[in-house]
C-alpha cells in the first residue's frame, strides 16, 4: 500500500492539512488537485485488490485441477471407488490419537498439499466444517509466513 503513496498525494495532503490548522478553506486549484490525487490513490488501491483476488482465484482453480487429476491417479492405481479412498482417509485420520494435534495438523496438511484435497472434502474426512478448516488453512500459512521472516 505504501506504493501507491505518491510525492503528490503526500504534498496534498500536507496542503490540506496545513489549511485545516490554519483554518482557511482551499483554494480551487488545490482542492481539485487533492481530488485528483485521491481518486488515483484510491483507483490504484482498487486494482491492487482486483489483481490479487484474480491471482487467489487462478491459484485456486489450479489446486482444483490438480485434484481431479490425483483423484484419477489414485482411484486407478488403488483400484478403488472414490468413497472407499475417502473411508480409508477417514480410517486414518481416525487412528491418530486425540491429544496428538501434531499428527492431526499433519494429516490435514498431506491431504490439501499432497492429494490437493478441498477444505469441504477435508473438513468431511476430519468430521469440521469446511469453514473451520479454511480458516485454519489460512491461519496456518499466516503463521508459517510469520515464522520464515
Amino acid at each position: 500500500m505504501t506504493d501507491f503513496l505518491t510525492p503528490e498525494l503526500l504534498e496534498v495532503i500536507e496542503n490540506k492539512f496545513s489549511a485545516e490548522k490554519e483554518n482557511r478553506q482551499l483554494s480551487w486549484l488545490e482542492r481539485s488537485r487533492y481530488n485528483l490525487e485521491v481518486m488515483k490513490f484510491r483507483d490504484a488501491l482498487r486494482r491492487s485488490e482486483q489483481q490479487v483476488q484474480v491471482e487467489h482465484l487462478k491459484r485456486r482453480k489450479q489446486h482444483e485441477q490438480k485434484f481431479i487429476n490425483i483423484r484419477r491417479i489414485m482411484m486407478c492405481q488403488r483400484n478403488q471407488t472414490w468413497e472407499e479412498i475417502t473411508q480409508d482417509f477417514r480410517r486414518q485420520y481416525a487412528s491418530i490419537p486425540p491429544d496428538d494435534e501434531e499428527a492431526k495438523t499433519e494429516f490435514k496438511l498431506m491431504l490439501y498439499n499432497k492429494y490437493y484435497f478441498s477444505p469441504t472434502l477435508i473438513g468431511n474426512i476430519v468430521n469440521q466444517s469446511p469453514k473451520t478448516i479454511w480458516l485454519w488453512l489460512e491461519e496456518w500459512a499466516f503463521e508459517n509466513e510469520q515464522l520464515k521472516r
